[in-house]
């Protein structure tokens, strides 16, 4: 890049920082998608809302081409649920149904997996079958290590014959911890989530010998709607294009202030700010706030495969999901099967004079996802939750991700990350990025911690059933 176009960059990052840490948009578009709005669970009149408002904001902040693009789901509601030890003592303990587990009615004896890693079940082969399998939650894995998803704990279960699953909290406070058991569809076993405390009860008095459950589930299915919102800033040409994105919706037991509303905010921020030079951009910016993340990422697997041939034309995707911390700057960028990319974003880190940690680590679980299936080049920028003292998820997942566990000056930090990197994409001339065949990714996913997973059940971790191993 020559001195003429290294001073336009330099005008126009100054001019995007300027708008994001002059403005309180970011904070008070979150405090309304949390306590206006409310939870924005997958399907609901909350979420319906939710899309309307960001529609909305996309007009008044001059994003070009906004639309909803609907797409139907099976939605899922909880009835009564009841978990009771029956023996040695007769307690009923603390427990949520996790979303999309079937209604249930069953006894059984408990059986305790730890933490729910291949070896725990491989060290308990043949002893599962018929049993309520009790599972530890996400924990945060160490140097190099992996840490399953609950979907693969589960699928675990599964595969070992349980005929119910209880995730167990890693986070003290009372919290039952939520989270989906299937992508839209009825889950094969039933699934409750539990408190910390309940679940240590439970391994207490199997520390002594065997322990007996009863639980109820009611539950309902039934067909509804959900939606992402989409736009557009810089030139309308049919080159290549850059797509940015977060998730909008929530679990039915909490606000998603962290996960992932401020994610959805934090992009409608860094683009609102970009649109004031959208002149300086060689290729347009897409946004796409998604629906349905967190019961499989459905919004990014509809627009993945309505988008077609046009992923070919995709520069990158970048996905923010959960990207404020503690404090402010602990943004991370994840990449998906791009390891070559690793280089090119640690320059661009220097460039910035900002410490963003890069590194590449296969990851199903967010919106990124359905576009590394796709070969294109993705990431996702999230952030650290060191210094917390918390595990895992922390406060996500549970009523306690709520507005004031997000710092507006967080907000902006993020924003300000988001909108550099995008500027930087968006103009650069020296792109290394290139896409990869879908066999090249599924080989990929095979060599990765979840390939068992695919390799079992013939399809992605969460991922819609009719929709398996494809777009």
């Amino acid at each position: 890049m020559g001195d003429e176009q290294n001073a336009v960059l330099t005008r126009a990052e100054k001019a995007v920082l300027g708008e994001i840490w002059t403005s309180k948009r970011a904070y008070e578009n979150l405090v309304y998608l949390c306590d206006q709005i409310g939870n924005r669970w997958a399907g609901s009149e909350s979420e319906h809302r939710a899309a309307q408002f960001l529609q909305t904001k996309a007009l008044e902040y001059g994003l070009q081409g906004v639309t909803i693009q609907t797409f139907p789901l099976t939605g899922w509601r909880r009835g009564l649920t009841r978990l009771e030890v029956v023996s040695p003592v007769a307690r009923e303990v603390a427990a949520i149904a996790l979303p999309y587990t079937p209604a249930a009615r069953l006894e059984g004896e408990a059986i305790w997996v730890g933490q729910g890693e291949a070896e725990d079940f491989e060290r308990l082969s043949g002893q599962i079958a018929g049993k309520i399998v009790l599972s530890a939650a996400e924990t945060t894995p160490g140097p190099g290590q992996h840490s399953s998803h609950r979907r693969e704990k589960f699928a675990r279960a599964i595969a070992a014959g349980a005929v119910a699953f209880l995730f167990v909290n890693q986070n003290p406070g009372g919290l039952a911890i939520t989270g989906a058991l299937a992508a839209g569809f009825p889950a094969e076993i039933p699934g409750l989530g539990l408190p910390k405390e309940a679940g240590d009860f439970i391994v207490r008095l199997l520390s002594a010998g065997p322990v007996r459950l009863r639980l109820q589930i009611g539950s309902e299915f039934f067909p509804t709607t959900s939606a992402n919102v989409l736009g557009q800033i810089g030139p309308a040409w049919a080159g290549q294009y850059i797509l940015t994105g977060a998730h909008y919706d929530a679990h039915d037991i909490a606000f998603g202030a962290l996960d992932n509303a401020a994610g959805a905010v934090v992009v409608l921020e860094a683009v609102r700010a970009l649109a004031t030079v959208a002149d300086t951009l060689s290729i347009p910016i897409r946004m796409a706030l998604f629906g349905c993340e967190e019961i499989g990422l459905l919004g990014a697997w509809y627009h993945a495969s309505q988008a077609g041939d046009e992923l070919e034309r995709c520069r990158f995707v970048l996905n923010v999901d959960s990207p404020v911390g503690p404090v402010p700057g602990n943004e991370t960028l994840r990449l998906c099967g791009f390891p070559e990319l690793v280089p090119y974003f640690e320059g661009i880190s220097r460039e910035m004079g900002y410490d963003l940690p890069v590194q590449d680590r296969l990851n199903a679980y967010s919106d990124h996802f359905p576009f590394a299936v796709a070969g294109v080049p993705n990431g996702m920028l999230g952030s650290s939750s060191a210094g917390t003292g918390l595990v895992g998820r922390g406060w996500g997942h549970t009523p306690a991700d709520t507005v004031d566990k997000v710092a507006p000056k967080s907000l902006q930090t993020a924003a300000a990350t988001v909108a550099r990197l995008l500027l930087r994409l968006a103009r650069a001339d020296d792109w290394p990025g290139k896409h990869r065949s879908r066999a090249e990714m599924a080989a990929t996913v095979a060599e990765s911690p979840i390939g068992w997973y695919v390799e079992k059940f013939g399809r992605y971790p969460f991922q819609p059933a009719e929709r398996a191993l494809t777009l």
